[in-house]
Order: C-alpha cells, then structure tokens, then sequence
C-alpha cells in the first residue's frame, strides 16, 4: 500500500465548520483548548487541519448515553 493510500483525510477548519454547523472561530477555540487535535499544514492560523479520526475521537468522547424515557 502506498504512502498516499494509507495517509488520514486532513480537513481544513471551514469544512469542519460546515460539517458541525458551528463558527470557524468555535472550532479553532476547540483547537486552542486542545479538546480537538489538528495539525498545522504551514504557518498561520489558515492552515490549521484536522484529522478526521479527531472528529470521531472528539464527538466520541463528548457524547452522553440518551436518557430513559419514562413510560
């Protein structure tokens, strides 16, 4: 298998943005908190990736169990 094959989906922060119908400015928070792994590409806040394994690890990690409805 190729380098290429095996390398993770890098999303830029708008499309996570989009994805969870948040602000650019609430996922770089996320980020700057370190609730959300990413990567920076090159310098400057514009470059910031992240991970689509992060997004799985985070909503994993931030979910709670759904309550029981009472009959």
């Amino acid at each position: 298998m190729s380098a290429s094959a095996r390398a993770e989906a890098l999303l830029p922060v708008s499309e996570v943005a989009q994805l969870w119908r948040c602000s650019k400015n609430h996922v770089y928070d996320l980020v700057a908190s370190g609730q959300l792994r990413s990567t920076q590409v090159a310098r400057g806040r514009a470059k910031t990736r992240i991970p689509e394994s992060a997004l799985a690890e985070f909503i994993a990690s931030n979910t709670r169990p759904a309550k029981e409805r009472k009959s």
